[in-house]
């Protein structure tokens, strides 16, 4: 079974199976990515991320998923996140999260935290990576027990998607942040399959992130180089409309926040 097929447990690693949520559109790709974490034995499962408050495929995650025994979440936004409150209703589990707002009956997740709970074989490694927003985090996937076991794969919410680049947060997202995330799973990603919150999965995550730093390091150059030519005091529609001269009109806001997120990373470090 291959990506994408809807309302379907699509197995992608030994331990880790994905539900694609019906939700497409621009950011969403062709839907949230629901992952259910389990070894080939096992009864109980880890959800990940059950997606949007979107009734028809609550229920059928919570089906394909079995008996659940904890959600976890990859960060706060509603294509990830909202359906959280009424998956704990349908399970009865905890859900937890980086961000304290968004946990229910358990404490928030700790960077570098071991989840491992009765049941359900593979162990999760927790790593924060701050940047799309200041609560993402990243779940290392390991066969059994961390550090011992296989790391079957990643599973990166939007830090780093199936496709497309990710938008960052101009509330708490942070391109400094971003980028020592990105070169985090580069180099701790080679040869480790990329599980994202949207589109397909990747056979080397180093790869992705990789293409994700280059593509960054492009729109700073391209910012210099106009600033080069027409000074910095020129107009941020005038300087989007020069760095993206090819962009779908659809998608000149998400342009827009872009350079606008670009450059109060420039002026953090004195450009």
């Amino acid at each position: 079974m291959e990506h994408p097929a809807y309302s379907q447990l699509r197995p992608v690693t030994e331990s880790a199976s994905v539900v694609l949520c019906p939700n497409p559109g621009y950011a969403a790709l062709e839907g949230t990515n629901s992952w259910v974490i389990r070894g080939p034995e096992d009864e109980r499962s880890i959800v990940i991320d059950p997606g949007p408050e979107d009734e028809g495929h609550l229920n059928v995650l919570n089906s394909k998923a079995r008996e659940v025994g904890l959600v976890l979440l990859t960060h706060r936004h509603h294509d990830h996140a909202d359906g959280a409150p009424r998956f704990r209703q349908l399970t009865g589990v905890p859900v937890r999260a980086f961000d304290a707002t968004c946990t229910a009956g358990a404490e928030k997740l700790v960077a570098g935290e071991i989840i491992s709970i009765d049941g359900v074989t593979p162990q999760i490694e927790v790593v924060h990576t701050p940047g799309h927003t200041a609560d993402s985090v990243c779940f290392f996937i390991w066969s059994g027990e961390v550090g011992t076991s296989t790391l079957e794969g990643v599973i990166t919410g939007d830090t780093i998607a199936g496709r497309h680049t990710t938008m960052i947060s101009e509330t708490d997202g942070d391109l400094g942040d971003y980028i020592q995330s990105l070169e985090l799973l580069e180099e701790r990603g080679r040869g480790i399959m990329l599980l994202p919150g949207h589109g397909p999965e990747g056979k080397d995550l180093s790869a992705f992130a990789r293409k994700y730093i280059e593509r960054r390091e492009h729109r700073l150059s391209q910012i210099r180089q106009v600033w080069s030519e027409r000074g910095k005091d020129i107009a941020l529609s005038e300087l989007v409309s020069l760095m993206y001269d090819d962009v779908d009109p659809v998608l000149r806001g998400a342009a827009e926040q872009s350079t606008r997120v670009a450059l109060r990373y420039l002026a953090s470090n004195g450009e």
